[in-house]
């Protein structure tokens, strides 16, 4: 279906009553786990509008759940009650993946405008490092290159997949790594030393961490150098080296995870339960039921693609 078809069908479906009735019934015991990754800080939408938002629209998002009605719940409460059928009408969990800089400047502002409840899934190892992730940073400067070897997504990826080779060859530092940036920042004629002051793809140091924390943000299990080996040994490790990071932050023992890029594999599951994870987030489109493993839980992720009916037709039920 085109994406005008669509959009016409759901807005026939919205003014016929349909969002309306699915809302009582169908998402009655149901529970819509929101994703978000990014809010740009300056042109990331534009670069990557599947992980980043503007600000504007991120707004746009939580004053349409508070006046949509939604019970924006915290995540533990919501995986319980999901479990016990007791989920309030419309109940909606608000989470994000990383823990960059962007969600302490720009998205928790919002929501404690709204007194919204979020779950924040933080990788930690980036966390002593005032840097930006490496990979990241050199995707969007091949991006702002401009160059059109590089204008293809995957033509990109193949090339960040090879600087990426030759620093784990290497073996650089994230300082050395953060040298590489550089360079190549100034082979395409730009700024860096603005996009340092900027904190462009930085996660939030510690103290920020913490005073998140203490405004409605549960911070969670992201592994700590956001991967999932296939080794349990090195599995376990992610998982409790991240957790003696967030717990020294918090002061409390993480129990719920979300997958690092959406990867998961049978594997993984008993080894999240023998570590203590009581629920894992997917990035797979969905709205989770009781029927749902709690360590494999839909989400629905949102992004600059995302229309305002789209996204009420999946508060609704309707899609």
């Amino acid at each position: 279906m085109s994406n005008t078809l669509k959009q016409a069908v759901l807005k026939a479906l919205r003014a016929t009553g349909v969002f309306a009735a699915s809302t009582r019934f169908r998402r009655r015991d149901k529970l819509v786990i929101l994703c978000y990754h990014g809010i740009s800080l300056r042109d990331e939408h534009l670069w990557e509008g599947g992980l980043y938002m503007p600000i504007e629209l991120f707004r746009q998002r939580m004053a349409f759940l508070h006046a949509w009605g939604a019970n924006v719940l915290p995540l533990s409460e919501a995986v319980v009650r999901l479990r016990e059928n007791t989920l309030p009408p419309k109940s909606v969990v608000i989470t994000f993946d990383d823990g960059f800089y962007d969600f302490y400047l720009k998205a928790l502002p919002a929501m404690r405008e709204f007194d919204f409840p979020s779950t924040l899934y933080l990788t930690t190892w980036y966390t002593k490092h005032k840097l930006p992730v490496f990979t990241l940073m050199v995707k969007y400067l091949l991006w702002k290159s401009g160059k059109p070897e590089f204008a293809d997504p995957e033509a990109r990826e193949h090339a960040v997949a090879r600087y990426a080779e030759q620093a784990d060859s290497e073996h650089l530092t994230p300082e050395q790594c953060d040298q590489v940036s550089r360079q190549l920042a100034e082979r395409i004629g730009i700024d860096y030393d603005s996009i340092l002051e900027d904190r462009l793809f930085q996660l939030m140091t510690p103290e920020e961490a913490a005073v998140a924390a203490k405004s409605k943000v549960d911070i969670q299990l992201h592994t700590h150098r956001h991967r999932t080996p296939h080794d349990r040994d090195l599995f376990v490790r992610e998982i409790h080296d991240n957790a003696k990071f967030v717990e020294a932050i918090t002061g409390l023992a993480p129990q719920h995870f979300c997958y690092p890029s959406g990867v998961t594999s049978p594997e993984f599951l008993p080894w999240l339960r023998q570590c203590g994870i009581q629920s894992a987030t997917t990035c797979e489109h969905g709205v989770a039921t009781r029927d749902d493993d709690p360590l494999l839980l839909p989400r629905y992720l949102d992004g600059c693609a995302v229309t305002e009916l789209d996204f009420e037709s999946w508060l609704s039920g309707v899609r």
